[in-house]
């Protein structure tokens, strides 16, 4: 594979992870005690809990193979880089988000000194509070325009950042393994069903890691 598209890519770091953490809930109810007519029943044998299943060990890449495929997402999710720019991303979004807050506050604040004295004020002061308000939208407006613009600009430089990285990493797989092609698994759907030992995934987080340890 010689190749990756921009487009590929850039749909995976566009987007943030989400972890949902769930735990057990109890009811805080007790069971009553038996009544003292009954007798005692005599404690259940427990059985002994049975050792956890080890997962499978991974299977060896097919002998003679010419094609394999990659899940970049999840190159993204685990390798270092992909992690580190990720964070990139999610801290520039939160400095633009405190950016716009000055600026949405003070539109708040007109449009609710308007509906206070409206019919308090005059005529002319009530019109140029109103072209006030409209100024304020339209440079609330530019602002996020402009700090929107600085994200995706952000965005596409990692993406093409990640490409470069990613690109002779996956070359170096194909010719060591005498591939043909390395697909992208997450491309469209186009791999709807495969064998997991063709997956490269695993190996190339490894060598990005081992390449690339941090966003540098």
């Amino acid at each position: 594979m010689t190749r990756l598209t921009t487009t590929a890519v850039a749909v995976l770091l566009a987007g943030g992870s989400l972890f949902a953490q769930g735990g057990a809930q109890t009811t805080g109810q007790t069971t009553p005690p038996p009544a003292t007519t009954q007798k005692p029943t005599p404690p259940a044998t427990q059985t002994p809990a049975k050792p956890a299943t080890p997962p499978p060990a991974p299977q060896p890449f097919p002998e003679g193979a010419t094609i394999a495929y990659v899940q970049l997402q999840q190159v993204i999710a685990g390798s270092k880089f992909g992690k580190c720019g990720s964070q990139i991303l999610n801290e520039l979004k939160t400095q633009d988000q405190a950016k716009l807050a000055p600026k949405q506050k003070e539109v708040q604040d007109l449009q609710a000194k308007m509906q206070s004295q409206q019919g308090v004020l005059t005529e002319a002061a009530m019109t140029q509070m109103q072209r006030d308000g409209q100024r304020l939208q339209l440079e609330l407006q530019a602002l996020a325009q402009q700090l929107q613009t600085d994200e995706e600009n952000k965005n596409q430089d990692m993406l093409n950042d990640f490409q470069g990285k990613v690109i002779p990493l996956l070359e170096a797989l194909r010719k060591e393994k005498n591939l043909q092609f390395i697909l992208s698994a997450d491309m469209n759907g186009a791999i709807v069903a495969a064998n997991t030992a063709l997956d490269l995934t695993a190996e190339l987080v490894k060598r990005l890691d081992a390449a690339y340890p941090t966003c540098k």
